[in-house]
């Protein structure tokens, strides 16, 4: 069975090397018009595997291509262009995408910072047949990942990346066999995300202590990391302390209320969370802050900070 690859990222390139150890054959692989990082080509080349990165891979040039490599299979671990008829029709037995969220729900983009910023005790990790939605093809086979209280992003996607490749792997097992059940997706209900864009990462003040901890643990590194704003200075944070026992009581969102020896205790719309770990992002690396001192203030409106990026 001859398998064209297409996709980005770490775990992509892990999810190739399986295929290639577990005996498949690779037909070619093909690569983001914009690459998050050069591990998939570079994994790519070391197995000495024909590359494409078309502009368009819809095109009726790049399709014919395809048709050209003959693969019995296509499949998506990362790849981010929208696929059409004709490219899904491509391989006899399919267009297979995987995708790091429990479908019908978490569809769309950036799966993982959504589950942690949701609260979410576990992550899907699913196999599903293309269509021309999004995520919304027959799912072939779906596992789950413990999502622990204090994962952070890095830790959640490092256990995420191990995982792919055997999905990866058993799914084309099983399509290979026909030993297979099909779950149709159009009669259930599900959720969709977008993309997190720039100025999604500052913090507002004035939110609830459980879902800023959320938020800090789900974009902390290698995200951007949750931003705050204080005298003018942008602050970077990337880890935090939330202790659901705390009092809940009002006061002035984003004020600092303790220096303590796990960090600064700042007020929230409803209780007070820890920052561990922040620092301005002007000096990276200096994690002594005379900034930082009881009453002072961190901005508290989104609106702050959406005037301070357009000044």
């Amino acid at each position: 069975m001859k398998i064209l690859f297409f996709g980005d990222s770490h775990w992509s390139a892990n999810s190739l090397v399986s295929l290639v150890e577990n005996g498949w054959t690779i037909t070619g692989v093909v690569l983001r018009k914009k690459t998050s990082d050069d591990s998939l080509e570079s994994t790519a080349g070391k197995l000495g595997l024909d590359i494409y990165q078309p502009e368009k891979c819809n095109s009726e040039e790049f399709v014919r291509t395809v048709k050209m490599l003959t693969p019995d299979l296509n499949l998506s671990v990362s790849y981010d262009q929208i696929l059409k008829k004709q490219i899904i029709d491509s391989a006899p037995k399919g267009f297979i995408n995987f995708h790091a969220g429990k479908l019908p729900y978490y569809r769309g983009r950036n799966i993982i910072n959504w589950a942690i910023i949701n609260g979410e005790k576990e992550i899907g990790l699913t196999a599903h047949f293309v269509d021309e939605g999004i995520d919304t093809g027959d799912i072939i086979l779906q596992k789950t990942i413990a999502i622990e209280w204090e994962d952070s992003y890095a830790e959640v996607l490092g256990n995420v990346t191990m995982k792919f490749p055997d999905l990866v792997s058993e799914t084309v097992s099983l399509i290979e066999s026909g030993q297979f059940n099909r779950k149709k997706q159009s009669h259930l209900i599900g959720t969709y995300f977008p993309k997190r864009m720039p100025g999604d990462e500052w913090i507002d003040w004035r939110d609830t202590s459980l879902n800023i901890y959320y938020k800090i643990r789900a974009i902390s590194r290698p995200g951007p990391g949750a931003r705050t704003v204080m005298d003018g200075k942008t602050i970077v944070v990337w880890r935090s302390t939330y202790d659901p026992e705390w009092p809940l009581y009002n006061a002035i969102p984003g004020a600092i209320v303790g220096i303590e020896e796990e960090g600064i205790r700042v007020k929230t719309g409803n209780s007070t969370i820890i920052l561990n770990d922040c620092e301005p992002v002007e000096s990276a690396g200096d994690h002594h802050h005379p900034l930082f001192k009881i009453s002072t203030r961190f901005e508290p409106f989104l609106n702050s900070y959406m005037e301070k990026i357009k000044d």
